[in-house]
């Protein structure tokens, strides 16, 4: 009898245990799959959705960097709130349901909102994501992030024409991005990176520009294989230690010539009909690279890497 009991007893004081620890509140029920309980208003009847807090100040988000909040989205109705879609305002805010989209009468899910802070310049940023449920009263409930893009603490300065650039954490940027590529898909990859407009805090000229402009095939050729001494352009080609060869460089140089091409021709037609407000478009401020050829010949619209 004494045995059995010896055997018994442990199994006894576990079950006690794990009935204990499931009938306490856990020390994480913040955490990314907590299911958290709110009040049902019985007198409002259908499903409502019932936001915490709908807007959230991230402050300082450093560039190249990812920032991320979760929102508590909860139903205080009576039937079940059905999620059935999650809207950003931009592209460079994503938003996920981390659980089942369905919310039963009061429970609570959590909506994972990322804004990524890579290639974006200094400055307040605004972002929102809208929330298409079933919802009684707010079928279209909106929460807002918000803050300040400062400069990553990592930024190269000028001397980034070194051997370092396309190595260790700079690879993300200046390597990764261009893996694959060719022609206009390259050039916003590896080069738009640094070349753009003063607005955009870049501190390369922009393509449209008279300083790129002014150059021959040969002379892009010679800048992206070998860079500029003492500047802030590196040298690419792998020759040099960069991470693009003869037919990445090709495509690149290929791109831009077509892109001057369009870009002369528009000045010719805005020199033709100078009252004209449309059609011919004004400068090479009108340029598109959507309707450049890449290298081959193919179309090439310009996206960053997902």
């Amino acid at each position: 009898m004494k045995s059995r009991i010896a055997y018994i007893l442990p199994s006894i004081v576990i079950v006690a245990l794990v009935a204990a620890y499931a009938l306490v509140p856990s020390r994480f029920d913040g955490g990314l799959h907590a299911e958290r309980t709110i009040p049902v208003d019985s007198t409002k009847k259908g499903a409502q959705i019932d936001l915490k807090e709908d807007t959230y100040d991230f402050r300082d988000i450093e560039q190249g960097t990812k920032a991320e909040h979760n929102f508590i989205i909860g139903n205080s109705g009576t039937d079940t709130l059905v999620i059935m879609g999650t809207h950003p305002s931009c592209g460079c805010t994503a938003a996920v349901i981390e659980g089942n989209s369905r919310i039963a009468p009061g429970r609570t899910v959590q909506l994972r909102v990322t804004f990524d802070a890579n290639n974006k310049p200094e400055g307040p940023i605004i972002k929102s994501v809208t929330i298409t449920s079933n919802s009684k009263d707010r079928s279209d409930a909106q929460v807002r992030i918000q803050g300040r893009v400062v400069k990553s603490k990592l930024a190269h300065k000028v001397t980034m024409h070194l051997d370092g650039l396309f190595q260790g954490d700079c690879a993300s940027c200046h390597v990764t991005k261009g893996k694959g590529e060719l022609g206009a898909r390259l050039y916003e990859a590896d080069c738009a990176i640094c070349h753009g407009t003063k607005a955009d805090a870049k501190p390369g000229a922009e393509l449209a520009s008279e300083a790129m402009m002014k150059h021959t095939p040969k002379q892009w050729k010679s800048i992206i294989e070998n860079g500029i001494p003492n500047t802030g352009m590196p040298a690419f080609h792998t020759k040099n230690k960069g991470p693009l060869g003869d037919e990445e460089i090709a495509s690149l140089v290929e791109y831009m010539g077509a892109f001057k091409k369009e870009a002369e021709r528009n000045n010719m037609l805005k020199s033709l009909s100078p009252s004209s407000s449309s059609g011919a478009n004004s400068g090479t401020a009108t340029m598109s690279h959507d309707i450049i050829p890449a290298h081959g010949g193919a179309q090439a619209t310009p996206a960053s890497k997902k």
